[in-house]
C-alpha cells in the first residue's frame, strides 16, 4: 500500500505543475479560457489529495521521519509551502508580466529542490553525521536569507 500511495503522490506533484503550466500560458496569453471550470478546480482537488498522501507517507514512513522532528521532513514540507506560493504569485498576486516570470522561475527552484532533496538519503536517516546537519543549517539559511 506504501508503495502506492507514494506513487500516487509523485503523480499529483506532477499534474499540478502541468496544471500551473497551462495556467500560467492561459495567463500569459490573456486567454479567457484561464477562467474554465476545471482549471480553477483541478489544483485544489490535487492539491487536497497530495496533503492526504503527505500525511499517510509521514504516518507510515519506515523511516519515521516527521515534520518538526527530523530535518528532512521539515525541508520538504518548506518546499511545498514555497512551491505553493509561488504559483500563488505567478498567477493571482502579479500584476505585470515580469513578476509572473518570476513566480514561474521561482515555483520551479522550488520544485526542483524539493525534488533533490527527495533523493538525499543521506539526510533521512536519524542520527545524521555532521556533513548532513551542516547542509541542512546551510538550506535553512539560505530559506531565512530569502525570506
Amino acid at each position: 500500500m506504501y508503495m502506492i500511495v507514494k506513487h500516487a503522490h509523485l503523480t499529483i506533484i506532477s499534474l499540478t505543475f502541468v496544471f500551473f503550466i497551462i495556467n500560467f500560458v492561459l495567463t500569459m496569453k490573456g486567454s479567457d479560457k484561464v477562467n474554465d471550470k476545471i482549471l480553477k478546480i483541478g489544483p485544489h482537488i490535487l492539491y487536497t489529495l497530495f496533503i492526504f498522501t503527505f500525511i499517510y507517507l509521514i504516518i507510515v514512513n519506515p523511516l519515521n521521519l516527521y515534520p518538526f522532528v527530523n530535518g528532512w521532513a521539515s525541508s520538504k514540507l518548506a518546499g511545498f509551502v514555497f512551491y505553493i506560493l509561488s504559483i500563488t504569485l505567478a498567477l493571482k498576486w502579479a500584476k505585470s508580466n515580469l513578476w509572473r516570470i518570476v513566480g514561474l522561475i521561482s515555483a520551479v527552484f522550488w520544485l526542483a529542490m524539493t525534488a533533490r532533496l527527495a533523493f538525499a538519503d543521506h539526510l533521512k536517516v536519524k542520527g545524521m553525521s555532521e556533513d548532513a546537519n551542516a547542509y541542512i543549517e546551510s538550506a535553512q539559511f539560505m530559506l531565512s536569507a530569502i525570506c
